[in-house]
């Protein structure tokens, strides 16, 4: 059975973009070996990533991302039982949102601000507005990976059929 877990953090340490880029590709290689897709976003010093896979190749990812010394403020936005993934060809898919392009282009923008609104404190208050803006996230997802030519339809109609009537799991 297919699941999502939806978090984001935020980093001890400064990291430059290629510096990030590696790890990408190596945690890329570690999700492949895992059955395990997804997306992750960079905005600032903060991160928000969309895993999918099998429910417990997830738990044991989250429990190593917990472990993990380079960043701190883990929060799960959403967690729950999917049809099909979003991101079906992405082991792990970097995206640098926080990058001077991002304001020329209105897709990457709104996902920029989406992600922004996540990181505000009355989103963390309030898990209705938390919920309807990670949807909203995911709606944007593919719009701003179709701007570099890579495509992937099935992220914008899953997307919809994320169950936000599910409550977010704490940490």
């Amino acid at each position: 059975m297919l699941f999502t877990w939806i978090y984001m953090s935020r980093a001890l340490k400064a990291s430059d973009v290629a510096e990030l880029d590696v790890m990408a590709a190596r945690f890329a290689q570690r999700n492949q070996a895992g059955g395990i897709t997804g997306v992750l976003m960079k905005v600032g010093d903060h991160f928000v990533q969309v895993l999918e896979g099998e429910e417990q190749a997830l738990i044991d990812l989250i429990a190593r991302i917990l472990h993990d010394e380079r960043h701190t403020d883990f929060r799960t936005l959403y967690r729950g039982r999917i049809s099909e993934r979003r991101f079906p060809k992405w082991s792990m898919r970097m995206m640098h949102l926080d990058q001077t392009f991002s304001v020329k282009a209105p897709a990457i923008a709104e996902l920029r601000r989406l992600v922004k609104t996540l990181l505000r404190s009355d989103s963390v208050n309030d898990p209705e507005l938390g919920r309807a803006v990670t949807v909203r996230m995911l709606m944007a997802i593919p719009r701003v990976i179709a701007l570099d030519g890579g495509s992937d339809a099935g992220a914008v109609r899953s997307a919809r059929l994320l169950t936000v009537a599910a409550s977010p799991t704490p940490r």
